[in-house]
C-alpha cells in the first residue's frame, strides 16, 4: 500500500516533512507504506482511484460522495488556535495583500480563481457561504478567471498575476504557505474565512486489508505521544490525528445540494458557456 499527502505537499520542504511523518507512522504501524509521489498536473482524484492507497490524503466532498467509500483512518488536527483543537478548517478569500479593498463585498463582480468542483475549499464550501451572502435571486457574484485553477498553487499565482481578483484556498494549506513560504505568503491578505468544516482525512482504498489499517489507524492517533512523532507533528504546525466517522463528513455533499437547489453558482458561465443552447 501507497503513502501520499499530494493535497498537503504544498512546497518541496513541506512534501518532505510529510515524508518523514508517514515513515514514521510506516514504522510504528508495523505497515510498509511507501511514499509515492503524484505530482501536478496529474489530477488528484486519480491519486484517489488507485487500489493500493494505504495513507493518501483525500478531501471530504469527494469521500462523501463517492459511490465506493474508501476506509477512514484518521483527520489532522492542525495546531494554530483558531481551529479550537479539533479537525476542521477553512476556506480564505484571499487577494494581493497590495488590494485597496478590505471587504469580501468589495469585490463582487470581479474574477475569481477556484478549483475544481471535487474540491470542499476551492468550490464547494465557498459556493455555500457565497449562496448566503448574495441577494435574492443572483445565481453568481463572481466572473471565472480566464483559466482553469486546479490547485492551490495555481489560484495563488492566479491573483498574483492579477488574472483574478480573489481566490479561495484552504486555510491549512495557507498555514503551510505561511511557514514554508512566507515570501509568498506575505503578498497575499485574507479578506474572509468560511464557517469550519471537516478538514480532508488520511484514507486507505476500500479493498485494503482492514488488519493494516487498523494497525495504519492506531498508529496515527498515537503518533503524538512519541516524541519523534511529536517533533514532526510541530513541524507541520500539527497537534495530533484525530478519530474520524463518515457522518462527519455528511453535511458536505449536503452544502452542494442546497447550492445545487438554490442554482447558485461560484462564478457566472464562461463565454462561450452562455451562448450555447
Amino acid at each position: 500500500m501507497i503513502a501520499n499527502a499530494r493535497m498537503y505537499a504544498v512546497t518541496p520542504q513541506a512534501e518532505a516533512a510529510w515524508r518523514a511523518l508517514l515513515a514514521r507512522v510506516s514504522g510504528r504501524a508495523g505497515v510498509a507504506l511507501p511514499y509515492v509521489e503524484h505530482p501536478a498536473p496529474a489530477p488528484v482524484s486519480a491519486l484517489w482511484s488507485r487500489p493500493d492507497c494505504g495513507c493518501v490524503f483525500m478531501c471530504g466532498y469527494p469521500y462523501a460522495s463517492a459511490p465506493v467509500t474508501p476506509q477512514l483512518l484518521a483527520a489532522p488536527v492542525p495546531s494554530h488556535p483558531r481551529y479550537d483543537g479539533r479537525p476542521v478548517y477553512f476556506t480564505e478569500f484571499i487577494v494581493r495583500a497590495d488590494a485597496p479593498v478590505q471587504s469580501l463585498a468589495q469585490t463582487f463582480g470581479g474574477r475569481l480563481a477556484c478549483m475544481l468542483p471535487e474540491s470542499n475549499s476551492g468550490y464547494n464550501a465557498p459556493r455555500h457561504y457565497l449562496m448566503r451572502l448574495a441577494p435574492a435571486g443572483t445565481q453568481a457574484l463572481y466572473r471565472p478567471a480566464a483559466r482553469a485553477t486546479p490547485t492551490p498553487r495555481e489560484v495563488v499565482d492566479d491573483v498574483l498575476a492579477g488574472d483574478a481578483e480573489l481566490g479561495v484556498i484552504d486555510s491549512y494549506v495557507m498555514d503551510l504557505l505561511r511557514r514554508y513560504d512566507p515570501g509568498l505568503a506575505a503578498q497575499l491578505k485574507t479578506l474572509a474565512l468560511t464557517p469550519p468544516a471537516p478538514i480532508p482525512v488520511l484514507v486507505a482504498s476500500a479493498g485494503a486489508d482492514p488488519q493494516q489499517c487498523a494497525r495504519v489507524r492506531a498508529a496515527l492517533l498515537e503518533i503524538h505521544e512519541d516524541a519523534a512523532g511529536a517533533a514532526l507533528l510541530a513541524a507541520l504546525g500539527l497537534a495530533r490525528f484525530a478519530a474520524a466517522q463518515p457522518a462527519d463528513y455528511a453535511c458536505l455533499p449536503e452544502m452542494a445540494r442546497k447550492a445545487d437547489l438554490a442554482g447558485f453558482a461560484l462564478t457566472e458561465p464562461a463565454a462561450g458557456e452562455r451562448s450555447m443552447g
